[in-house]
């Protein structure tokens, strides 16, 4: 089994801009996947014989099918509403300015939206920072595309978890680089 590394590498207009590298961090979960389908079989053989064994081989599926559904979504949740500290006060029109003169990256797109500055990573995810001026914190909220919601149903929230995971520290060190910059300014 090989280590999983989370390296960080932002690129911004100077550099040459490299692509993402997904990783999948729900990697060490797919033991307990092959475990729920192998019990559910086990267990309604016993009980019904090769009919029963194959019934178990649905019913452990799909109760491995949810449960990594609910995992994925506990560490999503987590992840998109991390409070991180700004290291000096920007709003949101700056935060915009800066990354849509200097920030380029072939997979991330950046928005204006509405409630603040948006991040479109390859259209299946939208990532959108929120800044707490008060606390002086900002979060970063991911959710799916409605065009990846609609279209892509298989394994909704591990594919989002795996796509925040990968985005989430490129994010944090965009907006780090323009809270630096903006003060300097």
């Amino acid at each position: 089994m090989q280590p999983e590394t989370n390296e960080i590498s932002v690129t911004t207009s100077e550099s040459t801009p490299l692509t993402i590298q997904l990783e999948n961090p729900m990697k060490a979960f797919k033991k307990l996947y092959l475990i729920l389908i192998l019990l559910g079989a086990i267990a309604f053989a016993a009980m019904g014989g090769a009919v029963g064994c194959l019934f178990g081989v649905v019913i452990g599926w799909a109760a491995a099918y949810l449960s990594m559904q609910f995992i994925a979504g506990v560490k999503l949740f987590k992840l998109n509403y991390k409070e991180h500290q700004l290291l000096n006060p920007i709003t949101d029109e700056q935060l915009y300015q800066y990354l849509s003169t200097s920030f380029s990256h072939p997979d991330l797109k950046v928005e204006k939206g509405v409630f603040g500055v948006r991040f479109v990573y390859k259209s299946t995810t939208a990532h959108r920072i929120k800044i707490d001026h008060k606390d002086k914190t900002y979060s970063i909220v991911s959710k799916l595309t409605a065009k990846k919601r609609i279209f892509n149903r298989h394994n909704p929230g591990v594919t989002e978890y795996t796509n925040t995971y990968s985005v989430t520290p490129i994010l944090l060190k965009a907006v780090e680089e323009a809270s630096k910059a903006v003060a300097k300014s």
